[in-house]
C-alpha cells in the first residue's frame, strides 16, 4: 500500500518540510493527521474476514483517479482537524503512487504484495531506529471522526470510527503470530493474513526490494510538500488545477469516469 508503519513514518518526515501554517495545523491535530496517513486503507479493516460494501468502497477509492476524490474535497476551504486529515491523505496518495507500481511489478499475487509491504515496514523500523509496535501508529481515541467523515461521501461518522479502531486492533493482531494462527484456524482462513504480519527479519530478496523502495520513498518525500501546497492553494477556488493527481492510488492512469 505501502503498509501502515511506512505511511506513518513518511508523514512524520513530511511534517518538517511543510509550510509553517500547515505544519502547525497538522501538529495541533496530530491524531487526525496520523489517521489521514492511512488513506483509504482504513476501509479494508472493516470486518476484513469477509467481503463488505465498506471494503468495496476502499477498492473503488484506490482504482479511480485521485482527482475524482480530491476535487470535491477542495471545493470547500478546510480548517482544523479536517485540514490536518486532508494533509495526511495527500501524503498517503503521494507515497502510494510512487511505490505501488514497483510493488505490483514484483508481486505475483496479493500474498506476495502484502509480504513485501510488511517486510518494508520492518526495514523502516530498523532504518529509523524505532522499536514501537505498529498498531501504535494508528490513534483511535480523542479524534474528530465527524471531520474525517466529511471527506468520504456516503460514509457515516460511526463507520469511520469503526474502520479506524478496527485497523488498530487488527494490526495488533497481525503482529501476534500465535494468536493470529489460532484466530485464522477458527475462522477457517488459515494463513490468509499471515503475509501481512511483521517479519522478524528480511530475506535477501526483501532486502533488495527494500533498497529499491527506499529510492521511491525519497522521491515521494521530495514531491509531497509541493502536492500538499498545491492542494492547499486550490481550496475554495474555481477552475482548480489538480495536475499531479491524475493517477489512481495504484500509480496507474485511470479514466475519471471509472
Amino acid at each position: 500500500m505501502p503498509a501502515c508503519l511506512t505511511h506513518y513514518q513518511f508523514g512524520q518526515e513530511i511534517l518538517d518540510r511543510l509550510d509553517p501554517e500547515l505544519r502547525s495545523c497538522a501538529l495541533a491535530y496530530q491524531g487526525e493527521f496520523d489517521v489521514g496517513l492511512q488513506g483509504p486503507d482504513i476501509f479494508f479493516f472493516y470486518k476484513p474476514y469477509r467481503k463488505t460494501e465498506i471494503a468495496a468502497y476502499g477498492d473503488a477509492c484506490h482504482d479511480q483517479p485521485a482527482i475524482k476524490m480530491f476535487r470535491p474535497i477542495l471545493e470547500k476551504v478546510r480548517h482544523k482537524g479536517t485540514l490536518a486529515y486532508l494533509v495526511g491523505l495527500i501524503c498517503h496518495y503521494t507515497l502510494d503512487t510512487n511505490c505501488h507500481p514497483y510493488v505490483y511489478k514484483h508481486s505475483s499475487d496479493m500474498s506476495e504484495h502484502h509480504l513485501m509491504e510488511a517486510a518494508y515496514d520492518r526495514h523502516i523500523l530498523a532504518r529509523s531506529g524505532q522499536n514501537t509496535a505498529r498498531h501504535c501508529a494508528i490513534p483511535s481515541s480523542g479524534l474528530d471522526f465527524q471531520a474525517m467523515a466529511e471527506l468520504w461521501p456516503g460514509m457515516s461518522t460511526a463507520t469511520i470510527k469503526k474502520c479506524v479502531s478496527s485497523q488498530r486492533s487488527y494490526i495488533w493482531l497481525l503482529d501476534q503470530p500465535r494468536i493470529l494462527s489460532v484466530c485464522q484456524a477458527i475462522a477457517g482462513s488459515r494463513g490468509k493474513f499471515s503475509a501481512m504480519s511483521l517479519p522478524d527479519e528480511l530475506s535477501w530478496i526483501q532486502e533488495k526490494y527494500a533498497r529499491n523502495l527506499d529510492v521511491l520513498y525519497s522521491k515521494a518525500l521530495a514531491e509531497g510538500p509541493e502536492k500538499i501546497r498545491q492542494a492547499w492553494a486550490q481550496m475554495g477556488t474555481k477552475d482548480m488545477d489538480l495536475s499531479g493527481f491524475e493517477l489512481n492510488y495504484k500509480g496507474e492512469a485511470a479514466f475519471e469516469g471509472a
